[in-house]
């Protein structure tokens, strides 16, 4: 079985492969205007995110939080996106739409890890890695082929207004298909986000607290 989902899978990467590059890209321009972002902030405002990053780092140094509400809350932001770029694809003008929410992904990343890097150093990068990475192993993968697909329907769509709508359907059914998979992807990277990510957070908080 999981055979048969990698090698459609890499069939798929590789019939898509100029499409990936140009997702992966502007993923890339946002992380990168996100954390140069950082920079140009005031120095009120920096002040006041580093004073509720100092509220939660001692609200998870302390181990207090209900997880069951936060783990409905990220699934449901998590299947949300997922849900939101599949409306997008079957619609002819929803292809920019689909990359503002990969740009903005990738622009919250860049600001998140410069925020903490810019204020904490290597605690803070390290801090990042645990807070962004975990999650982020599933989430980018998934984005990224939400996007693809998104767009690779909305396309054929365009090609398709004013001919016949011959195999449609079947077209439909496996672009639904894919992106119900994706939000599988997503609810499980909610589960590392909200069980895994913060057994490493804590460790990292305890370096601040205890630094």
């Amino acid at each position: 079985m999981w055979g048969y989902v990698r090698q459609n899978l890499i069939q798929h990467v590789r019939a898509n492969a100029v499409a990936y590059f140009f997702t992966i890209l502007i993923f890339l321009i946002g992380v990168v205007l996100g954390a140069l972002s950082v920079k140009i902030l005031p120095a009120d405002q920096k002040a006041e995110l580093a004073g509720y990053l100092q509220i939660f780092f001692n609200g998870l140094g302390s181990g207090q939080g209900d997880v069951a509400g936060l783990l409905g809350t990220v699934m449901f932001h998590n299947a949300k996106v997922i849900g939101l770029m599949w409306l997008l694809g079957f619609t002819i003008v929803g292809i920019p739409f689909v990359l503002f929410i990969l740009f903005t992904r990738g622009f919250i990343i860049g600001f998140t890890v410069g925020f903490l890097v810019n204020e904490y150093i290597v605690k803070g990068l390290l801090f990042a890695l645990a807070a962004v990475l975990p999650h982020n192993f599933l989430v980018i993968p998934a984005v990224f082929i939400t996007s693809v697909a998104a767009t690779n329907f909305s396309l054929m769509l365009l090609k398709r207004k004013g001919n016949g709508n011959s195999n449609l359907l079947y077209a439909s059914f496996a672009y639904s298909c894919l992106c119900l998979i994706m939000v599988i992807v997503m609810l499980l990277a909610a589960l590392v986000e909200v069980y895994i990510s913060p057994v490493f957070m804590k460790m990292i908080v305890n370096m601040f607290l205890n630094g």
